[in-house]
């Protein structure tokens, strides 16, 4: 978990000194914390791991994971690339109408209607890897959600909107969430009126695809920004092909609280979440098979 390193303002005499070293004051903020996703996924991969194996050990056939990639997004290659790290079994298929084609007990990314509809109502279900993601590092980094202002830049139904939906949602329900209250942005939003809401912002989080769409100017000071943007650009000094967020990352963190980097952010958070759907989705197949077995 990472912590901030608030900035310590004296106005009288400090009642405490550290013992064997002076205290040095300064009138400036540190940067922000930068939120590394490889360790929290590294973390979250350890615990999915160590469910497996008492999962196999019980007796139980060993998860494993197909990957259907749909369409030409360049984010999706991406991710897909992480993905066939960790399981293989990768088919390219060009019609988006084979996401609700797959069992929606199945579907680990949690992009069939019924799964996302059951999230929408706050019910247990296959949540998208992606936003899955965001809310385990909001949680574990230890960022309060709670009657926060969050602005959500980027509308789609498989991270914007579903995102949207875990933070703004009751704590309290089947499938808790975050309580926050939640605004969200679309290609369509003029840049300044997107501002005058993201320098009220808490928390923003930048998932509409656009480099640099998120400046220093646009956030308040000590909100967090996790940037889930993931954009390959040529790079003008080197030529090279490199993958970019929605988020002024340099300029960014020397104003925010926390901020998450592209890459080794939210895309590696992706690729763990995606391992514990995979897990889950098997424990699920099995309750049929053990029905069938105690009725024979």
């Amino acid at each position: 978990m990472a912590t901030a390193l608030c900035p310590l303002h004296i106005l009288g005499r400090a009642a405490l000194k550290p013992r064997g070293r002076r205290l040095h004051l300064s009138a400036f903020r540190s940067d922000a914390v930068v939120i590394s996703g490889r360790k929290l996924a590294r973390q979250i991969r350890q615990e999915a791991r160590h469910e497996v194996e008492q999962w196999v050990a019980a007796g139980n056939k060993r998860p494993h994971l197909s990957v259907v990639l749909v369409g030409e997004n360049p984010a999706s290659h991406s991710y897909v690339l992480n993905k066939t790290r960790a399981a293989a079994d990768v088919e390219h298929i060009d019609e988006r109408k084979i996401c609700n084609a797959v069992t929606p007990d199945k579907d680990v990314d949690g992009f069939h209607v019924i799964n996302v509809g059951r999230m929408c109502l706050d019910q247990y279900s296959m949540l998208p890897a992606t936003p899955w993601g965001v809310w385990e590092i909001i949680k574990r980094t230890g960022i309060p959600t709670l009657g926060k202002n969050v602005v959500v830049a980027g509308r789609s139904k498989n991270v914007g909107m579903p995102i949207a939906m875990l933070l703004h949602t009751d704590g309290r329900h089947e499938r808790p969430g975050g309580d926050a209250t939640v605004t969200i942005s679309h290609r369509y939003t003029p840049k300044e009126q997107l501002k005058q809401h993201t320098i009220r912002a808490d928390i923003v989080v930048a998932a509409a695809g656009i480099p640099n769409l998120i400046t220093a100017d646009m956030i308040k000071e000590g909100a967090a920004v996790i940037d889930v943007g993931i954009t390959r650009v040529q790079d003008p000094v080197t030529a090279k092909s490199r993958l970019v967020g929605d988020v002024d990352f340099e300029g960014v963190k020397k104003k925010a609280s926390y901020i998450t980097p592209v890459p080794g952010g939210v895309g590696p958070m992706t690729v763990a979440m995606l391992m514990k759907n995979t897990i889950i989705a098997a424990k699920k197949l099995l309750k049929p098979k053990e029905l069938e077995a105690l009725t024979a």
